[in-house]
Order: structure tokens, then sequence, then C-alpha cells
């Protein structure tokens, strides 16, 4: 009889147990022990052509990281970041080389349904010129999403490209959270009790 009840309990548990919501493989809250090894103390990569940065065989926070710039006169960046704290995976950032905005919307709203929230992102040039890129919000869960066209520009000026007036823009950024780290107003203290 206890085997019958431990048994119908692992179902029921595996029936609800969610699984992680994946980006390149990678999801929130996945340990770091994946990307590094951690045994002798300091990191030792077990992914070709990554990086890291910061103490994170500690457990302090730091970033495995593969990136690469292609172009000489307009710059696109491709790759991934991961930030660890605690040994956790708490952000994902994607960079997407190319700027087909719905492709990167169709495929974030696959996976995660349609956007919480789109609104533009306004920049303007010196000369008071000014565009808007589109970028989205995506919640489910406890996994929040936040993608756009990733532009260059400095204190909120847009910087413009080699050849043109237009800002120059460096691909489409893909950052994955937690409610927890996106500080969303239902997990930070009330401002008002």
């Amino acid at each position: 009889m206890k085997r019958l009840v431990v048994m119908l309990l692992v179902v029921v548990g595996c029936a609800f147990a969610q699984e992680p919501v994946k980006f390149r493989g990678a999801w929130i809250g996945q340990p770091l022990s994946d990307y590094v090894d951690c045994s002798s103390g300091k990191a030792k990569k077990l992914l070709h052509d990554y990086r890291t940065h910061g103490n994170i065989c500690a457990g302090k926070r730091g970033i495995v990281f593969h990136t690469k710039t292609k172009g000489f006169m307009d710059p696109k960046t491709e790759g991934e970041s991961y930030i660890f704290e605690d040994a956790k995976l708490v952000r994902i950032t994607l960079l997407i080389p190319n700027e087909d905005w719905e492709k990167v919307k169709y495929d974030l709203s696959q996976k995660l349904g349609p956007p919480t929230s789109e609104v533009p992102e306004v920049y303007q040039n010196g000369f008071g010129a000014r565009w808007e890129f589109s970028q989205g919000f995506w919640v489910k869960g406890d996994t929040v999403v936040v993608a756009g066209i990733n532009v260059e520009h400095a204190g909120g000026i847009a910087i413009p490209r080699a050849l043109g007036n237009s800002p120059a823009t460096s691909g489409i950024q893909v950052t994955v959270t937690d409610a927890q780290h996106a500080k969303l107003p239902s997990t930070t203290p009330s401002t008002i009790d």
C-alpha cells in the first residue's frame, strides 16, 4: 500500500511539475556547475569558446559569456551571456545580430504567449531628430523577458551610424530573468505599508 501511495505521489508530482522555460538551452535557476567546474576553487570552463568574469566559484556575482562582433561600418554583435549569483543562473542575455524584430517577437510569443506590453523606445540625436524602436515585455509564471532593438546611445542620445543620420544599432537584445531579479512591483516591499 505504501508503494502505491508513493508511486501515486510521484506520478501526480510529475504531472504538475512545470518544465523551466529554456532559452538556447539555459533556464533561470540553472546551476553554475553546468557551465563551470569549481572543484579546484578556480573556474574551469566546461563550454568551448565561453569566457568567465567575476569570482563565480566563491558564490559571488559573475558572468559566463560568448559574444562576437561582425562588420566594420555597421557592426552587429551576437552571442549570449549568463549572469550567476550564489551559483544559480539569474539572468540570460541573448544578442541576435539581425534586426528582424517581427521574427523575434513571433518566437517569444510562441514560447511565452502574447507580450504583456509593447511600447516603443524613443531616441533622438543632438539635433532633435527622433526615432522609435520596437521593444516588448513578456511575463510567464516567474519568467520575465524584455526584448528590443539594441540602439547604441550615450546618455539617452542616439549615436549615429558611420554613414547616414539614423542611429547605430547592433541587433536585438533579449534579456531573461525572474520576477525577483526584475524587481517587479509584486516582489518588492510595499511603499505605503
